[in-house]
C-alpha cells in the first residue's frame, strides 16, 4: 500500500515526489495503524525536495526511464553507471515536458534512481517537514473526522513526526499551501 511497485531497474519514493499518489496514500492510510502510518512518513526525510505535480503515473514515469535508457543501450548496470559519469547523475526529458534526475539507486536490482528534478516542469520545490506534516495532517483529519486546524496540525507534527509545533500558518503559502495540494482542494 505504501510503495509503489514499479518495473525493475527503476527506485522512485513515490511518497516524496509525486502529487497522485500522496493523494491516495491519504485516503488509503486512514485504515492502517498509527506505527505504520509514522514509519511510512518519516521515509519522507527532513531536507528540501521537489514535488512532481504532473500528468504522468509512477508507472509511466518508469516506463520513460527505461525506454530512454534501452534505447541508448544504458538499462544495464555498467553502462548506467559510467552514463551517470562523475557527476553521479544526469537529467532525463520526459513525454510532459519535465526534467528528471538519474542517480545510482542502492537498492538491489534497482539502480535507475529516478528523482523530479530541481525547479523542473510540472514540479514545486518543498520542504520535507510541511509535505510531511501535510499529509499527516490530511490523514489525521480523515482518520478521526476532524477539520483541520492548528490543533490538529500540531498534534500530529508532536505525535506522529516528533516535530515542534508551528505558531500558525495560511493557506496561500508554505505548510499551508502544501496541505491544500495534498487535499487536492
Amino acid at each position: 500500500m505504501f510503495t509503489q511497485q514499479l518495473p525493475e531497474p527503476v527506485l522512485f519514493h513515490a511518497l516524496k515526489h509525486h502529487l497522485d499518489f500522496i493523494e491516495g496514500f491519504v485516503q488509503e492510510s486512514v485504515r492502517v495503524p498509527e506505527q505504520q502510518l509514522i514509519k511510512a512518513l518519516r521515509t519522507i526525510g527532513s531536507s528540501q525536495l521537489d514535488l512532481y505535480l504532473g500528468p504522468l503515473s509512477p508507472q509511466q514515469l518508469a516506463r520513460e526511464a527505461i525506454l530512454y535508457l534501452q534505447e541508448r543501450q544504458l538499462l544495464q548496470p555498467e553502462p548506467y553507471l559510467r552514463h551517470l559519469g562523475s557527476a553521479g547523475f544526469q537529467v532525463l526529458p520526459l513525454s510532459d515536458g519535465s526534467d528528471w534526475t538519474l542517480r545510482w539507486g542502492l537498492a538491489e536490482n534497482r539502480h535507475v534512481h529516478l528523482h523530479p528534478a530541481r525547479y523542473a516542469r510540472h514540479t514545486l520545490r518543498v520542504k520535507a517537514n510541511h509535505l510531511k506534516s501535510a499529509i499527516a495532517a490530511a490523514v489525521a483529519s480523515i482518520k478521526y473526522n476532524r477539520s483541520i486546524d492548528l490543533d490538529l496540525l500540531n498534534q500530529v507534527r508532536h505525535a506522529w513526526l516528533a516535530l515542534p509545533p508551528v505558531k500558525a500558518y495560511t493557506s496561500d503559502e508554505g505548510l499551508g499551501s502544501i496541505l491544500q495540494l495534498v487535499r487536492g482542494t
